[in-house]
């Protein structure tokens, strides 16, 4: 019985190693071939959720597999961060290690676009800065043959394949002129929705301190096989 007993445990620390030694392997190919896709300058993080993961191997489904990546560029935008959560996703463990293909039911995304990316946009000598833990545009702006102080804070929404961002409560100089229509004009700006990774459709999007963050969402995503964004 003993003997038994220490066969058993034999066996279930074996199963233990094999199932985080294929999960690692698994996550790390993710990561490669994402990488590749999509032409990073580095791997994103990948985290295939749930356990064990020889059940979920086997049967080449899993629950969720969260992917983030660090800077990447898509088109003529570069995005700061891109944290995407896919669930119901199929990828069968054999087809990982030849020819990948992964993809998910249903995927939802948080993008961040970095302030850099609309500072861009704006008039020379205007800068975005966090004042307070906002964001507010600020510097001296050319009107006619004169340079004068502005600032103003911004607002940020999304229409259709547009990103629109409206300034608000507009200071020059020492002067409150919310109305102001042509600083206002001239600060106000439209930004085209960079085409996103993994074939995300805008949902939703927030001015933070530190970026823009756009929420995202797709269906029958392909995470992995042929590429639907290069930068």
């Amino acid at each position: 019985m003993r003997k038994f007993l220490v066969f058993v445990i034999f066996v279930l620390i074996a199963v233990a190693i094999a199932d985080r030694g294929l999960h690692y392997a698994a996550e790390s190919e993710i990561a490669s071939r994402v990488e590749q896709q999509y032409e990073m300058s580095s791997e994103p993080e990948v985290t295939i959720g749930g356990f064990p993961f020889l059940t979920q191997a086997i049967s080449g489904e899993y629950d969720r597999i969260r992917i983030v990546t660090g800077a990447i560029v898509v088109g003529d935008v570069q995005l700061e961060r891109v944290d995407v959560t896919a669930r119901d996703v199929r990828a069968p463990l054999a087809d990982l290690m030849t020819e990948p293909s992964v993809v998910a039911g249903t995927a939802r995304a948080k993008v961040m676009l970095p302030y850099s990316e609309l500072q861009k946009r704006l008039p020379e000598g205007i800068v975005i800065e966090n004042e307070n833990g906002s964001p507010r545009m600020s510097g001296d702006l050319a009107l006619g043959q004169y340079s004068t102080p502005v600032s103003a804070d911004l607002e940020v929404a999304v229409e259709g394949d547009t990103i629109l961002v409206t300034p608000s409560n507009i200071e020059i100089g020492q002067s409150q002129l919310g109305g102001m229509g042509l600083v206002e004009d001239m600060l106000a700006m439209q930004v085209p929705v960079p085409e996103m990774p993994f074939g995300l459709e805008v949902t939703g999007i927030e001015a933070l301190p530190n970026g823009v963050e756009v929420s995202a969402e797709a269906s029958d995503v392909e995470l992995v096989g042929s590429p639907t964004t290069q930068g």
